[in-house]
């Protein structure tokens, strides 16, 4: 069955006016030709859509029926070009987020609170990954944007979003747990549980060299931070984590700050193939890019 936008739109137009010649004058056309798009409207359903009165006419139960169908057609052409100019200019459509765990906690309602800014129709999909993990669904697009740790593979372009200091999570019961002032990284004479190369290169390097490596490499290695807060709460050692992490609020962890000469901070950036043809992403990263500068 073939129909044509404009029987659709002249049948409206006659069923609103019921009236050939006001309808004909309202689309712009002479009667005859509106009279015949409607006889071929009416061919096509294989129904009679309209009877007609002394003055004019009037639907029939079927163009009755039918009339709020093709209203709805209508109605969507007359959006679908808006639409579409809305999804090519990144306003609308689906941004694939993905975050570590660590940065679910220091800047992720941040993050999306931006996204809603710039594109409050944007729909996004979450993802936790590991960093690592990010890079090769980034390479493959299967992810949009990610929210990862350095160092970033050059292919990828990226903005600094988050920089947070180290903290010392030690047990409830731990010498250094009670005080208000900051500590060093010496006086904690346990063993250090630490990130594994596999969870985050990134900060198990940095600890290491904070700590320093022989003592890091014998000490427990965890691949969450859950899983380290774990371990801490448990006696089993102490734990530089980033500050955002306090918000666990880990029942039987304390937290103290470290002295400025220990003190060392970390980054979380957002990160994004610009081979990526997504226009939301295209639009977020423009914005991300110019806020940056």
């Amino acid at each position: 069955m073939d129909l044509s936008l404009q029987q659709l739109r002249g049948f409206v137009a006659v069923a609103e006016e019921l009236h050939y010649g006001r309808a004909a004058q309202r689309l712009n056309l002479t009667q005859p030709p509106l009279t015949r798009q409607i006889q071929g409207l009416e061919r096509a359903l294989d129904v009679r859509l309209f009877d007609r009165t002394g003055r004019g006419v009037r639907l029939t139960a079927a163009g009755d029926a039918f009339l709020d169908h093709a209203r709805r057609v209508l109605a969507l052409l007359d959006v679908a070009p808006a639409a579409a100019r809305r999804a090519a200019d990144g306003h609308t459509g689906t941004l694939r987020i993905a975050f570590t765990a660590i940065g679910a906690y220091a800047v992720l309602a941040d993050f999306l609170t931006t996204v809603a800014e710039h594109a409050p129709a944007v729909t996004a999909e979450l993802t936790e990954l590991v960093s690592p993990d990010q890079f090769e669904a980034l390479a493959d697009l299967k992810i949009d944007i990610g929210l990862v740790r350095p160092p970033i593979p050059a292919q990828f372009a990226s903005v600094l979003v988050h920089s947070e200091d180290l903290v010392l999570a030690v047990p409830a019961d731990h010498p250094l747990a009670v005080g208000e002032s900051a500590v060093t990284l010496a006086e904690v004479t346990e063993e250090y549980i630490g990130y594994s190369p596999e969870g985050s290169q990134y900060l198990h390097d940095i600890c290491a060299a904070m700590i320093g490596m022989d003592r890091y490499a014998v000490s427990q290695l965890a691949s969450q931070v859950p899983t380290m807060l774990a371990l801490v709460r448990a006696g089993l050692g102490c734990a530089l984590i980033p500050r955002s992490i306090m918000a666990m609020r880990v029942e039987g962890v304390s937290y103290r700050e470290l002295e400025a000469a220990d003190a060392h901070s970390v980054t979380l950036h957002a990160c994004w193939s610009p081979d990526n043809p997504n226009p939301a992403l295209q639009r977020l990263t423009a914005s991300l890019t110019s806020s940056a500068l």
